[in-house]
């Protein structure tokens, strides 16, 4: 092999080294610690259609799992839940909201400390003898707070893109549904939730 076949594989070499090392140092990684599970309630919520018809509900419960570990990818999916608002009146009917959602964390604008992202949520909502009278779905953006002093809180900002779906739904078929802003607060777990690190 000449000099100059020799260098152009070297400087091949090289290059191809120095590609797999950018590349590794560039994946973005979820490290996710915690028990597995967590709960966590919020006060008072309201959520309104275009039709002007609006459903209060004076508490939600929450639960949700996640499993622990390091996960690479641009996003983390991994928290999945229910969340039940009772006590709803809409139109004057007693109602029940239950809803499940999946969390995608996708930022960290403070590291290990504030996550935000979206949740995707799939609601029904039922009147007190079990008839299910409205579909909603949608995403919600929602930014986690991993608190060092106090309980950890998942803060739901005010959404405009919720579909409701039923002829008999009351806040209107096929409309869309206002959520006004909601912040949960994890009860369980001396107040802790998943703890999120992403590195990249």
């Amino acid at each position: 092999m000449s000099r100059i076949s020799r260098l152009v594989v070297l400087v091949a070499s090289v290059a191809a080294v120095v590609s797999a090392m950018a590349g590794t140092a560039s994946a973005v990684t979820w490290h996710v610690n915690g028990t597995g599970s967590f709960t966590a309630t919020a006060p008072a919520g309201k959520l309104s259609s275009q039709t002007g018809s609006f459903l209060t509900c004076p508490s939600a419960h929450a639960t949700g799992t996640y499993t622990a570990g390091s996960f690479v990818g641009a996003t983390y999916s991994g928290v999945t839940g229910t969340v039940t608002f009772g006590g709803c009146l809409l139109a004057g009917q007693a109602t029940e909201i239950t809803c499940g959602y999946r969390l995608t964390a996708q930022a960290q604008p403070t590291v290990t400390v504030v996550t935000t992202g979206s949740a995707d949520v799939t609601c029904g909502v039922t009147l007190s003898n079990g008839t299910k009278v409205c579909h909603i779905e949608g995403a919600v953006n929602g930014t986690y707070t991993d608190n060092a002093a106090t309980n950890d809180t998942l803060a739901i900002a005010t959404t405009s893109n919720l579909r409701t779906t039923g002829a008999a739904c009351i806040l209107g078929p096929n409309d869309l549904a206002h959520l006004d802003a909601l912040t949960f607060t994890v009860t369980s777990n001396s107040g802790r939730g998943p703890h999120i690190v992403r590195t990249a």
